[in-house]
């Protein structure tokens, strides 16, 4: 039998923790059990330790240091541990809060200091354990155990009374309650299994608690092992997939993969974004993924729902799940459309009236398994999808096991939805939208040299949007994305044909065809990101933007072409942009009829035009190569300015609200 799980590593430094007291303890712990992701993704558990502090009067007052409403345990800092006064928390034991606040807001209450972070909604349960250390982790081996239907008697045997199973239920005072009475009643208990969900465990010293979570998870694994009744293989390929071959057609080869993704991509990012600013697209085209995608039993046990309460602020209660290798987008549109009515059924059948009053969620997927393929996620910006991704694949890992040791088991919908909408939950950091006035937009940004690539790309990065940087001369490309990344956050921009293109483009010297070149780079954006919304186009060459544009028209989201240079003769700039504008309308037919095919699939110079309001794509061009000017008439137009056909000028050549100036100066307001 292969290895199910990815075992923890235990990072513990013997010399460190001696010189630690109070809120420093648990900050290390967490760090060590956050960045482990056998024991923990990241915004998932929560960690605590007790000690004293001094109140605003110089007094000692036991605290319970608590990490914040979901924080990310690998990157904590001090304030992300909030001093919550224990003996107030203690009261709840045996009385209800007071007021109307309800649990959540009574530990808020209980603050040692104003303005500290909210606490974890577990932390009544941290309160009422009776140690000075305690964790919450969500571990792939403890989740498996807790996921099939033997786990409880496979957990008894493995752990006796050292442990206690607790049914999944929704984390509320009458569950911290239970819980600190049952681990009272059992003197040996040292973790507690929390079914579809993970583990507590808790210990005097910071490096027995870390350790018992190591123990645990080893424990767990053996167990899950020895409950293996069958290969773990899903039941093998019911789809052929690279490396798995099949009986009857072959797998595809890794250039056709790509060449079929850089086709489904747009239209589908296209169909996700509705109703939101965009939102970024994360491939996962791993053996593991694939294999899984490509199983008999795997995505259909996914339809059961996730292996995690916390898989519902990302992936949600499931993912979309094709039966087959789509040859086009139309398949997966036609998916994305039963998704939607099936989210319908699932919002009007278990969600209550009391906890609408928030909003209902999207209900386009946030994640599909497809065939052949591999997974697919997206999320409001790069790391949002990837923590989605993330998140997918603990549930693909734990239903490969719970699969093996007899069949998977899950949070029913009705749980599913209470814990979605419950408003708690709607607080989760990671449902935060993102900040940025380009905050969704992606942007193509391309030029002869990477340099001026990077300075455009860093200024709209900077505004909220993700970046795929392209140069002609890609000497330095990858450092110009790899610095906007260590500004702007992950993946906010990516280095294509430098880095980013499964297909080697075709080079003379350092410079490559204008076609290929151009070809290349789209291609490379859209496996990226899955499409984009802007192209910047400082080059010259032509190319670039009619490879674009069958992207923006079959995204069906409208967007932008911008041309910038300071060096066009006499009439030929205008003339690119009637060129362009000719081969968009053109293209407008094609998008109609792909909606015209997912529908069957699914039943069986100009004048300033206002292009966002019909979903054109707008065809403008900028007389400069001054990467400031540029980046700010790019980020102006993407914004939603209603212009196309529009030459912009530097100040002087053309009347006010149509030079560079003034655009820079609506772009920064």
């Amino acid at each position: 039998m292969d290895q199910l799980f990815t075992p923890p590593v235990d990072r513990w430094d013997a010399a460190l923790p001696g010189r630690l007291t109070g809120r420093d303890e648990v900050l290390h712990r967490s760090h060590l059990v956050g960045s482990d992701s056998a024991l923990t993704k990241e915004g998932g558990g929560n960690f605590s330790a007790k000690g004293v502090a001094e109140d605003h009067r110089g007094r000692p007052v036991r605290v319970l240091y608590m990490s914040a409403w979901g924080c990310d345990g690998a990157a904590t800092t001090p304030a992300d541990f909030p001093a919550l006064r224990l003996d107030d928390l203690l009261v709840l034991r045996d009385a209800d809060p007071p007021g109307e606040r309800g649990m959540a807001g009574y530990a808020a209450d209980c603050g040692l200091r104003a303005g500290q972070r909210a606490p974890g909604i577990e932390t009544l349960t941290h309160a009422f354990i009776p140690a000075a250390h305690v964790d919450h982790c969500h571990p792939d081996a403890v989740i498996a155990l807790t996921s099939f239907p033997g786990g409880r008697a496979a957990a008894e045997e493995e752990f006796g009374d050292e442990a206690i199973w607790f049914d999944y239920r929704q984390f509320d005072l009458g569950v911290a309650r239970e819980l600190a009475g049952r681990i009272a009643a059992s003197p040996r208990c040292r973790f507690v299994l929390l079914a579809n969900h993970g583990l507590f465990t808790w210990a005097e010293t910071s490096e027995d608690c870390y350790r018992n979570s190591l123990e645990a998870v080893r424990r767990a694994t053996a167990a899950v092992g020895r409950a293996i009744g069958r290969a773990s293989d899903l039941g093998g390929p019911a789809v052929p997939a690279p490396d798995l071959g099949g009986p009857a057609v072959p797998a595809l080869e890794s250039e056709a993969v790509g060449d079929l993704l850089a086709e489904i991509l747009p239209p589908l990012r296209g169909a996700l974004s509705a109703g939101t600013p965009g939102v970024v697209l994360h491939v996962d085209r791993g053996p593991a993924a694939v294999r899984f995608a490509s199983s008999a039993r795997g995505p259909r046990w996914t339809q059961d729902g996730p292996s995690c309460p916390d898989h519902l602020v990302t992936v949600g209660y499931r993912p979309l799940v094709l039966d087959r290798t789509p040859s086009g987008a139309p398949e997966v549109l036609a998916g994305v459309e039963r998704h939607r009515a099936w989210y319908a059924r699932y919002y009007d059948s278990h969600v209550p009236r009391a906890a609408r009053e928030l909003g209902r969620r999207s209900d386009a997927p946030r994640a599909i398994l497809l065939p052949g393929l591999g997974a697919l996620t997206c999320g409001a910006d790069a790391a949002k999808a990837r923590l989605c991704a993330d998140h997918l694949t603990q549930t693909m890992t734990v239903v490969r096991a719970a699969d093996a040791a007899g069949g998977y088991v899950s949070l029913t919908e009705a749980q599913g939805a209470a814990d979605e909408y419950w408003p708690l939950m709607r607080l989760k950091p990671q449902l935060r939208a993102p900040e940025g006035a380009l905050a969704g937009k992606i942007f193509l940004v391309a030029a002869d040299d990477a340099a001026s690539a990077g300075e455009v790309g860093a200024a709209l990065a900077g505004a909220g949007a993700h970046v795929a940087l392209a140069a002609r001369q890609p000497t330095r490309l990858a450092d110009e994305a790899q610095s906007i990344v260590r500004r702007y956050g992950e993946r906010r921009a990516v280095a294509v044909l430098a880095t980013q293109s499964d297909r080697a483009p075709t080079a003379q010297g350092d410079r490559a065809p204008a076609t290929d070149w151009a070809e290349t780079a789209v291609r490379a954006a859209v496996l990226a990101y899955g499409g984009f919304d802007a192209l910047v186009d400082m080059t010259r060459t032509g190319g670039l933007a009619r490879a674009a544009l069958p992207v923006l028209t079959r995204q069906g989201m409208g967007g932008t072409i911008l041309l910038a240079h300071d060096g066009w003769p006499p009439g030929a700039l205008e003339a690119e942009v009637r060129a362009l504008e000719t081969a968009r309308d053109a293209l407008r037919t094609g998008r109609d009829a792909l909606d015209s095919a997912a529908d069957a699939q699914e039943t069986g110079g100009h004048a300033l035009e206002t292009a966002a309001d019909t979903g054109e794509v707008a065809v403008n061009a900028a007389m400069t190569a001054q990467p400031a000017a540029v980046a700010g008439a790019a980020a102006y137009l993407a914004g939603g300015a209603p212009w196309t056909g529009t030459i912009l000028r530097p100040p002087g050549t053309r009347p006010a609200g149509h030079d560079l100036n003034d655009i820079l100066t609506r772009s920064s307001r």
